[in-house]
């Protein structure tokens, strides 16, 4: 049997406001690229995800950064518009599949366009010392 793919690498899209609007091209580009590599999670998988922000020439305030953040889980989540909405659309992940989330800040402008980067893998425990 055929080991199933867990990895998708995604661009993350510029950010604009709507925040809203941007969390649905978020949710747009992750469909994408689960679709051209194939990949599909179930319920019982265990993800990590690994973010690169860079935030432009502005400076990397804890706030953006965690609102950031935020937004990718809510994307990912379906949650589009709002934690009050009952206006969703289909989730890729569940907030209780996501088991770690490593964080990297950019501060120089490396990419075009882009946020950053997110990295959807396996979650493997790492042996503690």
């Amino acid at each position: 049997m055929a080991r199933r793919r867990f990895s998708i690498v995604v661009e993350l899209p510029g950010y604009a406001r709507p925040r809203n609007e941007w969390r649905r091209r978020v949710h747009s580009a992750v469909l994408e690229e689960l679709a051209r590599r194939g990949v599909g999670y179930q319920d019982a998988d265990r993800l990590e995800l690994r973010l690169t922000l860079a935030l432009e020439g502005r400076p990397l305030s804890v706030h953006a950064i965690d609102e950031r953040v935020k937004d990718v889980i809510d994307a990912l989540g379906g949650r589009i518009a709002g934690p009050r909405s009952t206006r969703r659309i289909a989730p890729i992940v569940g907030d209780d599949q996501i088991a770690r989330i490593v964080l990297e800040k950019e501060t120089a402008r490396r990419r075009r366009r882009t946020l950053g980067q997110l990295a959807i893998t396996r979650y493997r425990s790492r042996a503690r010392r």
